[in-house]
This record gives C-alpha cells, structure tokens and sequence, in this order.
C-alpha cells in the first residue's frame, strides 16, 4: 500500500510480531504528522458490566401453536382407542369368538396408523418450537391454557451468530411497538430453544414467555450472560481494523508512539438501532486513549514494517 507523501517519514521504531502477524506492534511517528490532525486520540473510559447480548424479539401469533396442541391430544386420544381396540381383536381372535384374521390385520393397521399421526404431528410441533419448548406444551396443560386465554405470549428473541449454548433462564425487554406500551420494560422467562431459524437470518431462535402482549410487539431483549460483572472496553466502529475475523485497534502509550492490541470477541452495541461499535472484555486501565482516526494509516505503517523484516 502506498502511503501519503505527507506520512513517508514517519518512523517505525518497533514491532514486535506475535507468530507472524502484523496485529502486535508499536508504531512511532513524527510531531509534525500528529499535527496535521491524521490521527486523533480520545480517551475513553472501561466500564464495568455483566456480559450481555442485546437481541431484538417480537410477540407471536399463537393460533398455529395451540392448534397444533389441540391436534396432538386428538391424535393421542385416538391412538390410545386404537391400541384398545387391537387389544380386544386380538383376545376375541384367540378365543372362540370367529374373529376374522382379516378383522385382526385392520385393526392391527388402524393401531399403527394412528401411531404414526400422533409421531408426526409431535415431531412437527418439536421442529418448529424446539425440543424443551415442546415438551413443556405437551405436559403442562396449565401453560397452554393460560396462553390459549391470552393472559401470557410467546416472545421469539433472534439471535444472530454466533449462537447462545446457555440461553438465560430469565430476561428483560423493553417495549418498542404500540404507542400504549411504548418503552415499557418486562421479564421474561426462557422456553426454550426454537428448531428452525427466521427467514434471512443466520443463528437462533429463543422463545421466552412473557406478559400478555398484541402479537406483532417488537422487543429489544436484553440476554444476561453471566452474573460476574467484568470490564468492557466500547470501541466506535472508525477505531478499529478489521482483519478476517479479528478486530484491531490502537492505543497511544507515549505522545508519539501507538501500540495496536486486539478487541478479542469484539461484539457490536447499538445506538438508535444502529451499530455504534465494538465491545470486548478489557484487562487493562480503567481510561484509555484509543485512536479513533487514523487506524488505518497506523495498521499501514505496521504491516508495512513488518513486510520489511
């Protein structure tokens, strides 16, 4: 890459390369280029927090899942009348009672029949709302009554990639839609995992029950992923390099000289709906002087002493 005539003078003191990469090093440059404003230093302050995950989630219709409830205890009752049934066919077949083999057979058929209904219809209610979610609908006839009643709802939260392996028992949101319940804020409680993703989007699907809500609402989910409150260093998007999947970025260690340092599982946080940036877990100072303009020409200067060695 070539650089702006401006900044060919600046001088690379050290670089200190980690396995070969050009992310770990220090870059040095003149008063003069610092000067004309192509890199700008800010201070910004690490703050403590739990980790969390701010998804945004939205009120199901209910009607297709209740229906499907109401399917599968159709089907399991006639799969138990059935299984009654062959077994009396098959006592009268073994008795002097002149039960036909052909008798036996249809009954033997209706049996499996109704087997095979009653295994399809709980598979598609497990493929759809996940294997906990569905077991849940299946045994506890309390929760499907109060969500046939209206009195809770489903919130589906969704997730992007990478994917939640322990989804909090319990959540917050905040409401977004409806002028009446407009930046309201609710607990939910975990379902479970959904079995399919939302159309057009890459990660999961959690369902969570919360207080009765106008399907449709929209949610911003606020998903506590530990309970340890840890230092988090928020990062604008212009401060930082990415390179493949790893985010870089510097930090001014000396008036003139940078050292870069990696956002290790750099994850964004939102504004207005928006990314702002990035966060990462932070190990260092509670303030910080980031470089928010003029990453690039640090990371060119690197890399570019880094080819050299």
């Amino acid at each position: 890459m070539r650089l702006d005539r401006a900044f060919r003078g600046a001088a690379v003191l050290a670089v200190a390369a980690v396995a070969g990469r050009a992310h770990a090093g220090t870059v040095t440059l003149r008063a003069q280029d610092l000067q004309r404003r192509a890199v700008v230093v800010r201070d910004i302050t690490a703050h403590r927090e739990r980790p969390a995950r701010y998804v945004y989630g939205r009120a199901v219709w209910l009607g297709p899942l209740v229906a499907a409830v109401g399917t599968i205890r159709a089907d399991r009752a006639a799969a138990e009348l059935d299984a009654t049934m062959l077994t009396e066919t098959r006592a009268l077949y073994r008795a002097p009672y002149h039960i036909s083999a052909q008798k036996l057979a249809q009954a033997r058929a209706r049996a499996a029949e109704a087997r095979a209904k009653l295994a399809s219809a709980v598979g598609v209610l497990r493929a759809r709302y996940g294997e906990r979610f569905a077991a849940a609908l299946l045994s506890d006839r309390r929760l499907v009554a109060r969500i046939g009643a209206g009195t809770v709802s489903v919130v589906e939260a969704m997730v992007p990639y990478p994917v939640l392996q322990h989804p909090p028992r319990i959540a917050t949101a905040r409401l977004d839609g409806g002028a009446n319940v407009r930046g309201r804020t609710v607990t939910l409680r975990f379902l479970g995992v959904g079995g399919q993703v939302p159309s057009g989007m890459i990660g999961q699907s959690l369902y969570y029950l919360g207080p009765a809500l106008q399907a449709g609402t929209m949610l911003r989910v606020d998903l506590r992923l530990g309970t340890r409150p840890r230092r988090t260093l928020r990062l604008p998007v212009s401060a930082l390099i990415f390179d493949g999947r790893t985010a870089i970025a510097f930090r001014r260690i000396a008036p003139h000289r940078f050292r870069s340092f990696l956002m290790s599982k750099a994850r964004p946080f939102y504004s207005g709906g928006h990314v702002a940036g990035f966060q990462s877990a932070w190990r260092g100072p509670a303030r910080v002087p980031i470089v928010v303009q003029g990453a690039g020409l640090l990371w060119s200067l690197l890399a570019r002493a880094v080819r050299r060695r």
